[in-house]
């Protein structure tokens, strides 16, 4: 399955990657409008942990809401 996701057109302000091992890769990048991405890759699937909520547009793409921050996520920083 592939899903688009709207991000800011720019380069990410800071991408680092916080754990690499051989069958996972978890990775945090930030935009300089505060939208932070942290994703968790594994051979079976990604994960993506946002702290803003989701928008999903006609064409199936998905857009943060910059006016609903996620109230679940957990920045690692």
């Amino acid at each position: 399955m592939n899903v688009k996701i709207n991000t800011p057109k720019e380069m990410p302000a800071d991408f680092k990657v916080l754990e690499q091992r051989a069958d996972f890769i978890k990775s945090r990048t930030k935009y300089s409008n505060g939208l932070v991405l942290i994703f968790e890759q594994t051979a079976e699937e990604t994960t993506l942990h946002s702290n803003y909520n989701w928008i999903q547009e006609a064409d199936g793409s998905l857009t943060p809401n910059y006016n609903s921050q996620n109230s679940n996520f957990i920045d690692v920083v």
